[in-house]
């Protein structure tokens, strides 16, 4: 089996290397990125080819291509990695709100990835948890409306903002200052800025819309009513969503923990009982990587009719939100060895 990873050197494709091998021990790898260079990760030494070399006539074929590059080169490239023969799943935005191309979260819409499909969208970072959280409330309560709030790690920018933000947060915390006048206002170290990307006439950034419109496509729901603001924070990886939900019945708080808590209705998720949220936080994100971690259930004290609750969620970014939800979908086509990353047969 040979698998291409494409966007190798960057920070998801850097995740995507090592749960390949996870995955498929002993598969061939093709990495690829903007030039021909050696990677060295994990105390190995990989050969990377440019991109560009995908378009050459003896360019490599195989089964499986992992795409973690930006909008623009997505478009490029993964057409020419379906005509040599790969089944694609892509990162990017390019093909998130296809009709044609499913946009699947393992253990949430998996039954999309059958053998005829060649090409699947993977979610953006934030809705991924989003998903694996409010799909089996869904199924078992229904679900009618959303407003999320997102905390977001300043990795979701790339690996040049992340080094960026660690080397002006270690100028800028060498000496004390207890108003953080000597960071740079606009920038993401000691700082917390609107995620305000794409801002477009209605007022919400692209990042807004995203959550907004990939979770309707994902949970079959394209009437869902659901709004989103988006924030990045001081925090290197780990997002941290603040979310309030309206289920189409009232069911008691022990009902909704009972589905969380069951690894069966609500795979991949962590569910953390209690309305502390103790032991949820975005750097908990770190120690367990391939979970969404929720938990913080409350009533929302504004609904009489007690369908409105409040629930926090938590997910690495580069592995939940983007890696580990790529294999799990690559999973359907090539089954894993790691049994945690097989999504199931829903």
């Amino acid at each position: 089996m040979r698998i291409c990873i494409l966007g190798a050197t960057g920070l998801v494709g850097r995740e995507s290397l090592d749960l390949v091998q996870r995955a498929w021990p002993g598969a061939e790898l093709s990495l690829f990125a903007s030039r021909d260079q050696t990677l060295e990760h994990a105390g190995k030494s990989y050969k990377v080819r440019a991109a560009s070399q995908l378009e050459n006539s003896d360019a490599p074929r195989g089964e499986l291509a992992l795409v973690a590059l930006d909008d623009d080169h997505s478009q490029r490239y993964v057409p020419r990695l379906l005509d040599l023969g790969y089944r694609v799943v892509d990162k990017s935005n390019t093909y998130r709100l296809d009709p044609k191309v499913p946009l699947v979260v393992g253990g949430v819409n998996c039954r999309e990835v059958t053998e005829a499909v060649r090409l699947v969208a993977n979610p953006n970072c934030t809705t991924i948890p989003f998903a694996l959280a409010t799909g089996p409330l869904k199924r078992a309560f229904g679900l009618s409306s959303a407003t999320v709030s997102t905390y977001q790690a300043v990795s979701g920018a790339g690996i040049g903002a992340l080094d960026e933000f660690l080397a002006e947060s270690k100028a800028g915390y060498s000496e004390p200052n207890r108003f953080g006048s000597g960071f740079n206002v606009s920038h993401y170290a000691g700082n917390a800025v609107p995620h305000n990307g794409k801002t477009d006439e209605s007022g919400f950034s692209a990042e807004e819309r995203k959550l907004v419109q990939e979770s309707r496509k994902i949970l079959d729901f394209p009437d869902f009513a659901v709004s989103a603001q988006c924030c990045r924070v001081a925090v290197a990886v780990g997002h941290y969503l603040n979310t309030w939900l309206t289920l189409t019945r009232a069911p008691e708080l022990s009902e909704l923990e009972s589905v969380l808590a069951d690894a069966k209705q609500a795979p991949f998720v962590h569910f953390f009982p209690g309305s502390s949220g103790d032991g949820l936080s975005a750097l908990s994100c770190v120690q367990d990587r391939d979970r969404a971690l929720v938990g913080r259930l409350r009533r929302d004290a504004r609904d009489a009719s007690g369908k409105s609750v409040c629930l926090t969620m938590a997910a690495d970014n580069l592995r939940l939100g983007a890696a580990t939800n790529a294999i799990r979908i690559a999973s359907r086509w090539f089954p894993a060895q790691d049994a945690e990353l097989n999504a199931p047969g829903n």
